[in-house]
């Protein structure tokens, strides 16, 4: 928006100012507002109307409502966030929030709302205080901007009280529960799968990320450098929003890595190699090749979703506890420790961005460890006494 110089001004007696706006053509059209008795409230006004135009707003400032706000708030926000990031935001904001408080109007947004509507997420849908934490984490920026641009006097957020979430418990396997699992997948539809996450500690989307440009066999090396994600685009034509499941680089850049791998591995990318190679002769012009290990019979990428819900099979029919997927990897983490690998290898094949977070997140395993190593010691070297 341009202001003409001198905004506000004074004109017989009143003060007044010119804003501009664009039609919907794009054409740039030129308003003026007047008969304000002092300058003070003519820029406050001025102000007020920036904010609407930058917003797309052509309605009162005093009758946006939260769903309003946020709808166009994260039509521009979410140009600075990733993928991952993006759908975590619509989440919170389609899911939770609107629904909610999608009616209120912004400038009547009280803590007091806010706070009852965090103890109904917690004590009515029953989502843990880590999940209302992200939603917290939306309705803590989002009215920053409002209040930047006097939409509001203040964000009502920074009043509200956040209940402190526990830590999760991941469900760990032991050495002969992950062997089990991996006989009785010698005979699964998602072997590599499932197997790819519990030898090298890799997330699910990095599992199903990964390539066979990847691996290098005379190097007997693996790069980790992409993940399968919600990627969330505008569609024009329908005018809503769409997703779908794409490829997308990872978080940062310490996720990147190069990790070494067994002759199990490569055992194993040979034979899904093996495997894409007959689907894409049977297939012909239907199969999409796009070079992954992991992925559907017509080469098309693999959803997370299925692949959690087969390895829900699995869990099942080998009598294992339930568990997340995820929990594969802290698995692997703790088998490391187990074995007196060095952390700062543990950390680096994780992708952790410090030894100091692999030390925070395994602590208890590390603590575990040096106490058994301290009773051994104490009871063979101790006096008979």
């Amino acid at each position: 928006m341009e202001s003409k110089k001198g905004n506000p001004y004074k004109r017989a007696n009143k003060w007044e100012f010119y804003y501009y706006i664009r039609d919907e053509n794009g054409k740039r059209i030129q308003k003026r507002k007047g008969s304000f008795e002092t300058k003070e409230e003519a820029a406050k006004e001025l102000e007020i109307c920036k904010a609407k135009v930058k917003l797309g707003m052509t309605i009162p400032v005093s009758r946006i409502t939260v769903t309003e706000f946020l709808e166009q708030w994260f039509s521009q926000h979410k140009r600075t966030l990733e993928p991952n990031s993006i759908n975590g935001y619509y989440i919170n904001i389609t899911h939770h929030i609107i629904p909610a408080i999608g009616t209120v109007k912004l400038a009547n947004l009280k803590p007091s709302a806010i706070q009852a509507f965090y103890y109904d997420l917690m004590e009515e849908k029953n989502l843990s205080a880590k999940t209302v934490r992200y939603v917290h984490n939306v309705l803590k920026v989002a009215p920053n901007m409002a209040v930047d641009d006097k939409l509001i006097a203040e964000n009502p957020c920074t009043k509200v009280r956040l209940r402190k979430s526990k830590p999760y418990k991941a469900t760990l396997l032991s050495l002969e529960q992950i062997q089990k699992l991996f006989e009785y997948l010698k005979n699964d539809r998602y072997e590599v799968e499932i197997k790819l996450a519990c030898l090298h500690g890799l997330r699910r989307g990095e599992v199903l990320g990964l390539k066979f440009s990847d691996i290098d066999f005379e190097k007997h090396t693996m790069t980790i450098n992409r993940q399968v994600t919600i990627i969330r685009t505008y569609d024009e034509q329908k005018e809503k929003e769409t997703s779908y499941y794409g490829l997308k680089s990872l978080k940062t850049e310490k996720s990147n890595r190069v990790l070494e791998i067994s002759e199990e591995t490569e055992r194993l990318i040979r034979l899904k190699k093996v495997w894409c190679d007959g689907q894409k002769k049977r297939l012909e012009d239907m199969y999409e090749n796009n070079d992954l290990i992991c992925c559907n019979e017509d080469g098309t990428i693999l959803s997370p979703q299925t692949l959690y819900h087969a390895f829900k099979r699995v869990l099942k029919a080998c009598d294992l506890p339930d568990m997340r997927f995820h929990d594969l990897r802290h698995s692997y983490a703790t088998l490391c420790v187990d074995l007196n690998i060095p952390i700062k290898v543990i950390s680096q094949a994780l992708g952790h961005s410090s030894t100091a977070v692999t030390a925070e997140v395994y602590a208890d395993s590390i603590s575990a460890k040096k106490e058994l190593a301290e009773r051994i010691s104490n009871a063979i070297t101790s006096d008979k006494k």
